[in-house]
């Protein structure tokens, strides 16, 4: 990250989105906007990440089919970089809710109708850069971002 007004987000193509085969558009929309690819990696996620990651629902009687479906196949993980990235991938993503997110969005555009309408919508991205930087030490281990 080359500018002091960038910033890093996390965003993860969610199985549902890796198993669509949407991975290299989600990259190329984010590509077009002019931002940089920084991290890529492809994971199966473990029961530890999804609970540190979803801290907040750990609780919550749908965790359990949240968690199932997590680890229902990979995750591509993508650390980005750019000026005021963090709301823009956000909005980016669209609505939680696939059957309610603009087409234009990624949701809108790839989400489906599912049971579990705020687990099934193909991407995850951070929605403060304070999220992010917690994320992406969950995701990104390895590195010193």
């Amino acid at each position: 990250m080359t500018n002091l007004a960038e910033e890093r987000t996390l965003i993860l193509v969610k199985p549902d989105g890796v198993s669509s085969h949407h991975v290299g558009e989600i990259i190329t929309r984010i590509e077009r906007k002019g931002y940089e690819i920084e991290a890529l990696k492809v994971v199966s996620a473990t029961e530890d990440q999804l609970k540190q990651h979803y801290n907040d629902k750990v609780d919550k009687p749908y965790f359990p089919d949240m968690l199932s479906y997590m680890q229902s196949g990979p995750i591509v993980g993508i650390v980005a970089a750019g000026t005021n990235i963090t709301k823009a991938m956000h909005r980016m993503a669209g609505n939680t809710n696939p059957g309610e997110a603009e087409f234009g969005t990624i949701r809108g555009d790839y989400g489906r109708e599912w049971p579990y309408k705020h687990i099934q919508n193909v991407v995850h991205t951070s929605d403060s850069v304070e999220s992010a930087q917690r994320e992406i030490k969950i995701w990104f281990p390895e590195f010193n971002f």
